[in-house]
């Protein structure tokens, strides 16, 4: 897709879980409205405000069993219930990972058709991992670009891995071998880790690459916290994209 031919969307549909800490999602939908002139529409509990009968139990399908294979099971009744707690009273999820895959197409399954054909994100604190062809294991995601997309919190912090020494040192030490603060949960550095990863959903839709290999863009694709920290937290988009994002935000739909 050609970001100067043709324009994919006019509105973005911006989907938070109501337990993220340290965002201000009106400030996002500014952010969002100020990068690409488009209408931006904030919305809560994706699952909840598209529950309906059975969908607890197809959410708990899509957890992973094994790390090292991407296969299903049918879920216990007992995972059936704390799916529902999830959706409908906002329990906490803790150490769950959910195939990113097969919940980004559960998720489309629930978009309205102006959802499918305008842009979508989902902002969850739900783990997602992926399992690629050439991984011996899943790994955590921090976004799902696809329709719709999908942010993790918590692949935020989870994802990108720490230098190798932090994992071999013992815990009262780890964090004298960082010369970094790594990502944690409701980090104040959060928001802008956000707004970076929802404009490379916005250039996936608009190229088919979310990504930039120029450090210190905000479209670089992080694999260490340190990186996360430098492109994301405290990058820009480059210049490049810069120019690609005023292109995109003067043109309108046909």
């Amino acid at each position: 897709m050609n970001y100067s031919t043709e324009i994919p969307f006019s509105k973005i549909f911006l989907y938070f879980d109501s337990r993220i800490e340290n965002i201000d999602e009106r400030d996002i939908e500014r952010f969002l409205r100020e990068k690409t002139g488009r209408e931006v529409e904030v919305l809560y509990d994706f699952l909840k405000k598209k529950n309906r009968e059975g969908l607890a139990e197809d959410i708990a399908r899509t957890k992973v069993r094994d790390k090292r294979e991407r296969k299903f099971k049918e879920p216990l009744p007992k995972e059936i219930e704390i799916e529902k707690d999830i959706i409908e009273n906002d329990r906490e999820i803790l150490g769950i990972i959910y195939d990113g895959q097969a919940l980004v197409k559960l998720f489309r399954e629930l978009l309205t058709e102006e959802e499918k054909d305008e842009h979508t994100v989902v902002i969850t604190k739900r783990l997602i991992g992926s399992l690629e062809k050439n991984e011996s294991r899943y790994h955590v995601r921090t976004v799902m670009n696809s329709i719709p997309s999908m942010i993790s919190v918590s692949g935020i912090v989870e994802g990108p891995a720490k230098p190798r020494k932090y994992y071999f040192a013992d815990d009262d030490e780890k964090e004298d071998v960082l010369d970094f603060e790594p990502m944690r949960h409701s980090d104040d550095r959060m928001e802008s880790a956000v707004r970076s990863y929802l404009l490379q959903t916005i250039f996936w839709r608009l190229e088919g690459d979310p990504f930039c290999d120029r450090d210190d863009c905000a479209l670089k694709n992080s694999h260490w916290q340190k990186d996360v920290i430098q492109n994301q937290v405290e990058g820009d988009p480059c210049e490049e994209h810069s120019k690609k994002l005023e292109s995109f935000k003067k043109n309108k739909m046909n």
